[in-house]
């Protein structure tokens, strides 16, 4: 006859406790949990480097200032509509001219008459050069002085050029003997100024002005001008 308090082979052996048998072991080394996190992960930016965006500011607003000044300029230059002087020979005479084994002596006087066409620009002549050519051969030069010149301003300048035993070849001393021999011998005289336009305390930048004026006839005898004042190109 069995023992009833002996346990059923086959079935599971409960605890005194109420309980149920422990899981078999699997392992043995134990892992803790995790819970997997509902959102992605994502490292953070690297820090950005400011120098580059207050390089990229300060390119912008200087770019932006020089709009500005260059659209305050172009009106400012608009509304005054700053004009060229006027320039033309009044009188010529040479004097102790002579020409002769490739040397040229003489001395010419001549009055030009400048005029500013501005109403409200005045015109500063710093630098003054004028030469004499004979077409295109150099044959002296003379530097004048400066001069300011107030609106609607007309100016006497006057010039004086000497050359004394100064070479020049042999064609230009004929060329001129020629003319000279016909009665009438032209040169060709030429003014370089450097000139800045103004408005009251202001200035504008300071240009090379250039005045020709070609053909400039003299008679062969008396060495005056002849056919009265003769207009200049200006550029």
């Amino acid at each position: 006859m069995q023992d009833s308090s002996r346990p059923v082979t086959g079935y599971p052996v409960h605890n005194v406790n109420g309980c149920g048998p422990p899981p078999p072991a699997t392992s043995t080394t134990a892992y803790p949990y995790v819970n997997p996190s509902p959102y992605p992960y994502y490292p953070a930016p690297p820090p950005q480097n400011p120098r580059p965006t207050f390089f990229r500011r300060l390119f912008v607003a200087f770019a932006l200032l020089l709009i500005i000044f260059g659209t305050i300029l172009l009106i400012f230059w608009l509304v005054l509509r700053p004009h060229l002087p006027d320039f033309s020979i009044q009188s010529i005479s040479l004097s102790n001219f002579n020409a002769s084994n490739q040397r040229v002596n003489g001395t010419w006087n001549a009055q030009f008459q400048v005029s500013n066409p501005n109403k409200k620009l005045s015109i500063y002549y710093g630098d003054i050069v004028s030469s004499v050519f004979h077409k295109d051969d150099f044959l002296t030069e003379t530097r004048i002085g400066p001069f300011v010149q107030g609106t609607r301003e007309v100016n006497s300048v006057e010039a004086s050029y000497s050359v004394v035993d100064s070479f020049v070849e042999g064609k230009v001393v004929d060329a001129m003997n020629g003319e000279r021999s016909r009665g009438e011998i032209k040169f060709n005289i030429k003014v370089v100024a450097d000139v800045a336009f103004r408005y009251g305390g202001w200035r504008g930048r300071r240009r090379i002005l250039r005045v020709w004026c070609d053909d400039v006839a003299l008679t062969g005898s008396s060495g005056k001008m002849t056919g009265g004042s003769k207009k200049c190109s200006v550029d």
